[in-house]
């Protein structure tokens, strides 16, 4: 099974190679080369473990999406010493870089693998269900993460999100920027399908997409979609399915440091034979290695004294780091791309906006209460928001949490500095979308930029 694996990624890894349409629709003789090999359900079960292969790439959660969603808030910034991530901290993109092309590129493949699954002609069965159940997860979480990072939702009076494909190979190679609304009802209608295929009843693995981790998934895009009803809903099947709960603060620490978050519902896996390698991100947040990554005096005074939370950081000389939610630096530490804890945090703010600070309240206490942290008197965004961030922080989540709310983003460090702006990027500008890659650009004549770039 794993032969099989890797012969579909160097087919789909083929098409990364001579153009990024291709990374929107593979070519006729992959096409071939492909469909013939998916025929079985043991195939399709080889397919989806590239799915989630894919997204071990350094591009995506193997470390560049990870870290960025930090680097590019008020939780940390670059310090020059690699020159890494410089880039993302400044906002500072043209339409040749590489870290926009690297996510752009690696979410397609992910999704032409998806798409391959969903479309093979195998007989409905459990197993097969199940398998196509995980490629409509994760199609719809790469085209969301596309949208976070290209569409215009963010950017003042912009609805272009990015192309939703749904068919491989289909000979269309040249598709259009689907409008931010579009997306949407595509990644909602892929998450229903999902839930549809997938048993509750099934054994859970965090490794692998499955049904609580779709809920989960639906509770964050609905969020951002500004559907609040819908993202409580979502929400508490998880919360009230009684498989999930919080940690209490010692074990919430050592699973940090063990390499498997706390309470996830979903990870990307690595292992001592399949993972980043240098490129991983211990070595960007950790100062005995990279350490290219700083923690801002913000976010590591923000946390109360007998806060565990504050444990993962590292003070020396009025220099902050992470040191302890990363620490394998060979890279073999999974990734946790969904957490119970952000499941209660979407729960908690979608209330805070519909008129329920109380149950708000109540939620963002039981966080807190758990890490040893400091309480809050009322329900409000703001204290929601506060406690999202020192649950969440170094975990991806903080510009989208600022984006998603309207809120500008402070600049700071010693080397931040976007030009035109000098303590705040405000929400709005045309930097909280990425450009399109400039061979995504010169390969699709269909394709329209981002303003600004």
């Amino acid at each position: 099974m794993n032969k099989f694996k890797n012969i579909v990624l160097a087919v789909l890894a083929l098409s990364v190679s001579v153009g990024c349409e291709d990374y929107m629709e593979p070519s006729v003789d992959q096409e071939i080369l492909a469909t013939q090999a998916v025929s079985t359900p043991a195939d399709l079960e080889a397919v989806v473990l590239g799915i989630h292969d894919r997204l071990n790439s350094v591009a995506l959660y193997g470390r560049d999406m990870y870290v960025s969603g930090d680097v590019m808030s008020d939780n940390a910034f670059a310090n020059g010493a690699t020159n890494r991530f410089i880039t993302q901290a400044n906002f500072d993109f043209i339409t040749n870089n590489g870290y926009a092309l690297g996510v752009w590129a690696n979410s397609y493949a992910s999704i032409a693998n998806a798409n391959l699954v969903i479309n093979a002609d195998v007989a409905s069965s459990t197993a097969v269900d199940y398998s196509r159940g995980q490629a409509y997860a994760l199609r719809a979480l790469n085209h969301f993460n596309l949208l976070m990072w290209f569409g215009q939702q963010y950017v003042t009076g912009g609805t272009l999100g990015v192309p939703y494909v749904t068919t491989y190979a289909s000979g269309n190679l040249y598709p259009s920027r689907n409008t931010v609304a579009e997306v949407y009802t595509n990644i909602i209608a892929d998450l229903n399908e999902a839930i549809s295929l997938m048993s509750p009843e099934a054994t859970v693995n965090v490794g692998y997409m499955n049904y609580y981790a779709v809920k989960a998934l639906q509770s964050r895009v609905y969020l951002a979609n500004g559907n609040n009803a819908e993202a409580i809903a979502a929400a508490d099947v998880v919360i009230n399915s009684g498989k999930y709960s919080l940690m209490a603060a010692t074990a919430y620490f050592d699973a940090w440091v063990a390499g498997s978050g706390p309470s996830s519902l979903f990870e990307v896996a690595f292992t001592s034979v399949d993972r980043p390698g240098t490129d991983n991100i211990a070595r960007i947040y950790r100062p005995t290695n990279y350490g290219d990554i700083e923690v801002s005096a913000d976010l590591y005074n923000a946390y109360a004294a007998g806060d565990i939370r504050k444990t993962l950081y590292e003070e020396s000389n009025g220099t902050y780091r992470v040191v302890n939610k990363y620490v394998d630096e060979l890279g073999s530490d999974n990734v946790r791309v969904i957490r119970y804890e952000e499941v209660l945090l979407n729960k908690a703010e979608a209330l805070a906006k519909t008129g329920g600070a109380a149950a708000a309240l109540t939620i963002i206490n039981q966080i807190a209460t758990a890490r040893g942290g400091a309480t809050y008197t009322a329900g409000t965004l703001d204290n929601v928001l506060a406690e999202r961030r020192l649950e969440l922080a170094m975990e991806g989540h903080r510009l989208f949490d600022l984006a998603r709310n309207g809120k500008n983003i402070a600049l700071f460090g010693s080397i931040r500095n976007v030009p035109g702006f000098a303590t705040s990027l405000p929400f709005g500008n045309y930097r909280f979308a990425l450009p399109i890659p400039q061979a995504e650009m010169d390969a699709n004549s269909n394709m329209v930029q981002n303003s600004g770039y």
